[in-house]
C-alpha cells in the first residue's frame, strides 16, 4: 500500500477558487511508515505548487516541489538539487496492476456530521467522520486481511472547497482503488474545506499494520503567485516514475 500524503489549505475570507493563496503545512504521521512533512503551497485555480522542506523520507525528499496544472489528475515532482522530476497519472496508477490484484469484499463506508467543530483560525468549523472498512484478498484467494479507516476534519464553508490542494480533496485517500472510489461517492455530502484532518488506517491480518496521521496549516495569505512558479524549468531532465518501479508488470 503506497503511504499517503496529506496536505490543507486555508484562506483569510471566503475567496473565489481562482484567486491566488499561500499557506504552510504540517502532516506528522505515526506508526507504520512515520514521518514528519513541512512545506509551504501556492495554489492559484488548478494550478499547485507544493514545496516540502520536509518529505515522507520514501518518494519525497527534503526539498522536492510537487507541481499540477488540473488539480492532481497529473503531478510532475521536482529534484530542485539534481534538475531533475519525474510525473506521475493518478487516474492510470488507480486503475493499473493493482486494481486487477485485490479483490474486496464486505465493503461499508459512512459519513457523519458530528456537529460543531469550534473555530479554527478564526473560522467556524463543522465536525465530519468519514469511516471505512473492508476485507481484503490478493489474486482471489480467500480475504486474508481486514482494513479499517477513519478519516475526521474539521471544515469550514467560508472558504470554497474548490481551493483546497490536490491531495487535501482526495477525502480519505487509502490507495486502494475500489475503496478509494466508494469513499469519493459518499464524501460528496463532506461540504467546506478542511482546515485540520487526523487520518487513521489499520489493517489486520498476515501483514498488519497501524498509521496515524495528523495535518495542521498556518500563515495562509491571500496572494498573487507568478506563472512561473507553476513550470518545470527547462533545464530539468524527466527521470522515471519510482511509482512506476513498484508496480508490478
Amino acid at each position: 500500500m503506497k503511504s499517503t500524503l496529506i496536505s490543507a489549505l486555508i484562506a483569510l475570507a471566503a475567496l473565489p477558487a481562482t484567486a491566488g493563496l499561500t499557506y504552510d503545512f504540517h502532516t506528522s504521521t505515526t506508526g507504520m511508515q512515520a514521518s514528519e512533512q513541512r512545506g509551504h503551497v501556492s495554489v492559484d485555480g488548478a494550478n499547485v505548487r507544493m514545496e516540502f522542506t520536509a518529505g515522507d523520507g520514501a518518494m519525497i525528499g527534503n526539498g522536492a516541489v510537487m507541481l499540477t496544472h488540473n488539480g492532481g489528475t497529473t503531478i510532475a515532482v521536482l529534484d530542485p538539487e539534481a534538475k531533475t522530476y519525474w510525473e506521475v497519472d493518478v487516474a492510470k496508477l488507480t486503475a493499473g496492476p493493482l486494481a486487477n490484484m485485490l479483490a474486496m469484499t464486505n465493503q461499508k463506508v459512512n459519513v457523519k456530521d458530528a456537529g460543531d467543530g469550534g473555530a479554527l483560525e478564526s473560522f467556524p468549523t463543522r465536525h465530519k467522520i468519514v469511516t471505512a472498512s473492508a476485507d481484503m484478498s490478493i489474486g482471489g484467494g480467500p480475504a486474508a486481511m481486514h482494513f479499517e479507516l477513519t478519516m475526521e476534519s474539521w471544515a469550514t464553508e467560508k472558504i470554497p472547497t474548490d481551493a483546497a490542494a490536490f491531495l487535501q480533496r482526495r477525502l480519505g485517500n487509502t490507495g486502494l482503488p475500489m475503496l478509494d472510489k466508494l469513499i469519493a461517492a459518499q464524501s460528496e455530502s463532506v461540504k467546506g474545506f478542511p482546515l485540520k484532518q487526523i487520518t487513521y488506517m489499520k489493517v489486520t491480518g498476515p501483514a498488519s499494520m497501524e498509521m496515524t496521521s495528523t495535518t495542521t496549516v498556518s500563515n495562509v495569505k491571500k496572494a498573487t503567485v507568478a506563472p512561473a512558479q507553476f513550470e518545470i524549468p527547462k533545464d530539468y531532465k524527466k527521470t522515471e516514475s519510482p511509482l512506476d518501479k513498484m508496480m508490478p508488470q
